[in-house]
């Protein structure tokens, strides 16, 4: 997985070309157009409106650079004021999609210039690392100062990428969110591993806000009911067929393919893949004797980590569908119902709940299993499209000088098709979780679960109905069977065998693309597929429309 980041926070996004920028798997095509991290609070410094929030969205609230002192950042156009980028072998290693990927050209258009400068880039970045800033390092004999002979990085992570940025710039938050600066510093890390396993489908990505204040902040300002969100806009292939899902047991929210095929990764060859936000480690809030909380990887006794607390969705059947921003206080009214788990309307005094299909009030719309199309899933009652994702973490305090930190991971799973893609990506979503909990200790990757075996026969309605011009065809074995799966037309004609074969006890798919046995296109009409496993059989009607 790759994704583009610049140092002001703008995350997700190509900034050269403006194209999608996180690209899943690497070298193929977009599943994330934009994303950033949002907060919001009342901040209790004395100054009008005491509600602000700030963060990225499609432009950034925040400019590069740290905060000094109060009220006082760097010169975001100071030559030390950027973003940096390292990797542990960058002297050996084979440059050459990373320097197609700064370069936005195709791989064979690749020359040996252009990935000896990216080389130098990180051979600058690795003599140049700001750790002095705050990016992270091996303190081995914890003086607090990168020595001779001690290491960049964190975590053993095989890339890593730090910036800092800062809210204090008022025209940047004011024009996109119609707020004031509340003088938050924002120090960003990336990371990734260079694994043969899951691992390489993750980015770690870990935020830390610093309440350093404003130039009229007093010492005993402080910001209550503050919360923290991971916004995302997923364009997963072609914008137009994307579903999303919750996932409040792992504190997930992701996006996957509502058409069996995508056209972007047809052109690859590949199942659309399915790519979730996970929130590893939530802010930090007063717990019992009992909690351990964690912090800078160290554990902290008597407090604990919020987990996910809510999640929203938009469709562009939405009411509305993007919050009115930029400029607009109303912007900040409608992200502060967001983050606190409600649609992003801009009455805070009166919000509206999120519902599941059943009309019941939830903080985690869209929990059910896309996999069994049991539950509150995408698609029941919005079609298929284009969609916005809002993980939230909160409420939590912070008093001046405080700092908060959250660790999300962005992960990505490619299946025999797009519902088990959404299953591999939750296994390697646990192995994620697992690490964390592990300090980063690298284990041995654990074994996807085998799903429970069906227990009885059963035979699904293709999906989708009506199609052009794939649609999958699901359907539950509880015990091993020959299996016949036939198309016929309405005249009762055999158009195409697709199974005629012993299969084993579990849940099968399968794909027909509206050919016949000849692989020659069919018109369009009404077809029936039956399916027979000897003790048990059914038929179900399906129509193509070319």
């Amino acid at each position: 997985i790759s994704m583009w980041v610049r140092a002001d926070g703008w995350s997700g996004r190509n900034p050269v070309t403006g194209a999608p920028g996180t690209i899943f798997p690497r070298g193929t095509t977009n599943v994330i157009f934009q994303d950033g991290i949002i907060w919001g609070g009342l901040v209790r410094d004395g100054h009008s409106p005491t509600l602000r929030a700030g963060g990225q969205r499609f432009n950034a609230g925040t400019v590069p650079g740290r905060i000094i002192s109060k009220g006082l950042a760097e010169d975001p156009n100071s030559p030390d004021v950027r973003i940096w980028r390292i990797r542990r072998d960058y002297q050996t290693a084979d440059l050459k999609q990373d320097a197609a990927e700064l370069n936005n050209i195709p791989i064979e258009e690749v020359t040996e210039a252009q990935i000896q400068g990216v080389r130098q880039q990180y051979e600058k970045d690795w003599n140049q690392w700001p750790w002095q800033k705050g990016a992270p390092f091996y303190d081995d004999n914890g003086n607090g100062v990168l020595d001779a002979g001690e290491e960049r990085g964190l975590v053993r992570a095989d890339q890593v990428v730090w910036f800092v940025a800062n809210d204090l710039d008022s025209s940047a938050v004011e024009i996109f969110f119609g707020s004031q600066p509340i003088g938050l510093e924002m120090q960003v890390t990336l990371w990734g591993y260079k694994q043969p396993n899951g691992l390489q489908n993750a980015i770690f990505k870990r935020y830390r806000l610093i309440y350093k204040g404003t130039a009229t902040t007093p010492d005993t300002a402080h910001i209550d009911s503050m919360y923290v969100a991971q916004w995302s806009d997923p364009d997963l292939g072609t914008l137009s067929d994307d579903f999303v899902g919750s996932d409040s047991v792992l504190s997930l929210g992701y996006v996957y393919n509502a058409d069996v095929a995508d056209k972007r990764f047809i052109e690859f060859d590949l199942t659309p893949p399915a790519v979730g936000y996970d929130f590893l480690q939530g802010p930090i809030v007063p717990g019992s004797a009992g909690d351990m909380a964690i912090f800078d990887f160290n554990k902290i006794a008597g407090f604990r980590n919020l987990p996910m607390t809510s999640f929203g969705f938009l469709t562009p059947e939405s009411v509305p569908f993007e919050p009115p921003c930029p400029g607009s206080f109303e912007c900040t009214l409608s992200l502060w119902n967001f983050l606190r788990g409600f649609v992003p309307t801009s009455n805070p005094n009166n919000p509206k709940r999120f519902t599941t299909v059943d009309g019941e009030p939830t903080n985690f719309p869209l929990a059910g299993d896309p996999l069994t199309g049991e539950g509150d899933i995408d698609g029941k009652v919005f079609p298929p499209g284009d969609r916005r994702i809002f993980l939230s973490s909160g409420p939590f305090t912070m008093a001046l000088g405080d700092t908060q930190e959250v660790i999300i991971a962005l992960v990505g799973g490619l299946g025999a098709n797009r519902l088990f893609s959404i299953e591999v990506m939750k296994h390697y979503v646990k192995w994620a979780r697992q690490l964390y909990r592990n300090n980063f200790e690298l284990p041995p990757e654990p074994q996807p679960e085998e799903p429970p075996l069906p227990n009885h026969f059963r035979l699904s309605q293709n999906y989708p109905n009506p199609f052009n011009p794939g649609t999958e065809i699901r359907y539950e074995l509880p015990v091993e069977r020959h299996v016949n799966l036939t198309i016929y037309n309405v005249l009762g004609q055999k158009i195409k065998t697709l199974v005629d074969e012993v299969k084993e006890a579990g849940t099968h798919s399968v794909t027909w693309n509206s050919t016949d046995e000849d692989g020659q296109p069919v018109p369009s009409g009404i077809y029936f597929y039956r399916f027979d496993a000897g003790v048990v059989s059914g038929t179900k009607k399906m129509i193509l429309r070319r």
